[in-house]
């Protein structure tokens, strides 16, 4: 046999050396490097688009659409396949979306550079069937209010990625939020997606819908006749809040100025929601508290009578006066029929200043009522260790307290409720698209917390009657239904003087109707009225009438008074 020759043997050698480095080097690959590699190739052919599931939608107690979601479009460009951006950029522009060369040079060699938000499906759909390479699109939702500029404090707003901000939108976020969809697109060897899998029921994954106690015709009169008040008066602010107090649910829901879903907010204090939030002193609206607590004490009588020192009272060194020099003594009815701040205070020193402090505390003063909506406020109540001998007297006729105007209806619906407390509430319902129920606040509204004893309730209606029939609050009179009331023109303090202002005022009016069973109660408030007349009576209380009227007829309450014609 032929031996090799030197040469011969050193070729094999090198190939053998050749083939065991290709060896090595697959073996690394195939081995060592294969996860990576999986990683890569899958990055290049796969693509998993995450995106957000409509957002559940607000609706009113009638099942009418208050904010929805509405599904648009984000157009993009993959700069990496592009092939014409100049045919690109014609087509774009015939609709509309011009394409900036500087963020095509910013972005450089990126797949996602977004050229257009907010485009609307029709739009989307059209420069879709263009097939053109390198434009993509992603979904989005953007928030719609089918009924505009209505129930800005309640509904709230949302980011533009989806998330509340204030209102509903915030309190409710994780049940309105839904969950994130996940897509797999498969793209060939030059980047065009071939095909897509949906691998969820994008049904399944949508947002639950938040149904209100609000009802959106109620809360169209609320809006109209109070925004006609703040407009003639000029006011600072306005409120109005409706209640059932049967339940707490609220029906309508009013802080004016408000704001436009649609205009950018500049001045975040907008979105401050008044009615929950803002404190003021309540006036002779408060006065309900002080006869209360001495009724339910057994400290007062209905039959009593008090001496009104002609109108005027020294308190120390400090005189307080009434509007009316009545000689002689008065009745229970007659002190809140002409609103007497003497008759009141007469009426609270037969109280010690801690028996006081508790019912103001039992009312649910200086204390959240707690309404499920966000930035509620306790108000202020000065601490007892801190009274004086003018503390009592001037709180008992609603100076010297700064109150929420949600706790101010809350007692009224006490009353109402025939000395029971019902925590107020805006949202009803939630259920998720399947119609299925996932919370329902009637189911723990059953029962309520006493406050004051039937006895004390029903004869605070009666003496809250004689105030519009008889008293300051005639103007709060309704045709065919008998109402109960009280009137509050409040001094505003002036921080700078460290005094109370003779220019400006809180006025209101608080009442409910029909007396007997009471359906409804309506709190109006008008802050700093511009008028000679600044008076509740005069602003305040013919807002609660044309409120109260409307809204009794919309709800078909029987009428329980004749009429007046």
């Amino acid at each position: 046999m032929k031996k090799y020759s030197d040469r011969d043997s050193l070729l094999i050698f090198i190939v053998l050396i050749f083939f065991f480095i290709l060896f090595i080097k697959l073996m690394y690959l195939q081995i060592i490097l294969h996860v990576k590699i999986d990683r890569v190739v899958k990055k290049m052919v796969t693509k998993n688009n995450i995106e957000n599931s409509k957002r559940g939608d607000i609706l009113d107690i009638k099942g009418n659409i208050l904010a929805t979601s509405v599904k648009q479009y984000i157009i993009f460009l993959d700069s990496k396949i592009i092939k014409d951006l100049n045919k690109i950029k014609m087509i774009l522009f015939k609709y509309g979306i011009k394409i900036k060369e500087q963020k095509i040079t910013e972005f450089k060699e990126k797949s996602y550079i977004p050229i257009a938000y907010n485009v609307n499906i029709d739009i989307a759909n059209k420069i879709r069937s263009q097939k053109l390479e390198g434009v993509g699109f992603d979904v989005r939702y953007t928030r719609h209010h089918p009924e505009g500029k209505f129930l800005t404090h309640i509904l709230g707003i949302t980011d533009c990625c989806g998330n509340g901000l204030e209102g509903i939108e915030k309190k409710y976020n994780k049940y309105l939020l839904g969950s994130k969809i996940v897509t797999r697109m498969y793209r060939d060897g030059y980047g065009h997606i071939i095909m897509q899998d949906k691998l969820v029921d994008q049904s399944k994954m949508c947002g639950q819908n938040v149904i209100l106690s609000i009802d959106r015709n109620i809360q169209f009169i609320a809006e109209q006749e109070l925004r006609k008040a703040f407009d003639k008066y000029n006011a600072k602010k306005a409120i109005c809040i409706i209640q059932n107090p049967k339940n707490g649910g609220i029906l309508a829901m009013v802080s004016l100025p408000d704001f436009d879903f649609s205009n950018r907010i500049k001045n975040l204090k907008i979105l401050r929601n008044s009615a929950i939030s803002d404190v003021y002193e309540p006036g002779s609206t408060f006065k309900i508290v002080t006869i209360a607590a001495a009724l339910d004490m057994g400290k007062i009588k209905c039959s009593d009578s008090f001496y009104l020192e002609n109108g005027k009272l020294k308190l120390g060194g400090h005189i307080i006066r009434d509007n009316h020099k009545i000689n002689g003594t008065v009745s229970l009815s007659k002190i809140m029929e002409i609103s007497s701040n003497i008759g009141i205070i007469k009426i609270a020193q037969k109280l010690v200043k801690k028996e006081f402090y508790d019912y103001i505390k039992k009312f649910g003063f200086h204390s959240l009522t707690g309404i499920d909506l966000i930035g509620e406020s306790k108000g202020i109540l000065m601490n007892l260790k801190y009274w004086n001998h003018l503390t009592l007297p001037t709180i008992s006729f609603g100076q010297g307290i700064a109150v929420t105007p949600i706790q101010m209806l809350s007692a009224f619906s006490i009353i109402a409720n025939d000395g029971v407390f019902k925590k107020p509430y805006v949202v009803q319902e939630i259920r998720k698209v399947n119609n299925k129920i996932t919370f329902n606040i009637l189911d723990n509204q059953k029962l309520g917390k006493r406050v004051v004893s039937y006895e004390t309730a029903q004869i605070i209606k009666k003496l809250l009657r004689n105030v519009v029939e008889s008293g300051t609050g005639k103007n709060a009179k309704v045709n065919g239904y008998s109402v109960a009331g009280k009137t509050g023109t409040a001094q505003k303090f002036d921080h700078k003087t460290k005094s109370y202002s003779t220019k400006f005022y809180t006025v209101s009016f608080c009442g409910m109707l029909p007396v007997i069973n009471p359906k409804l109660v309506i709190l109006v408030i008008i802050d700093e009225p511009k008028s000679n007349n600044y008076y509740a009576a005069a602003v305040a209380a013919p807002v609660f009438a044309n409120i109260a009227k409307r809204t009794a007829e919309y709800l078909g309450i029987k009428k329980d008074k004749y009429e007046i014609v």
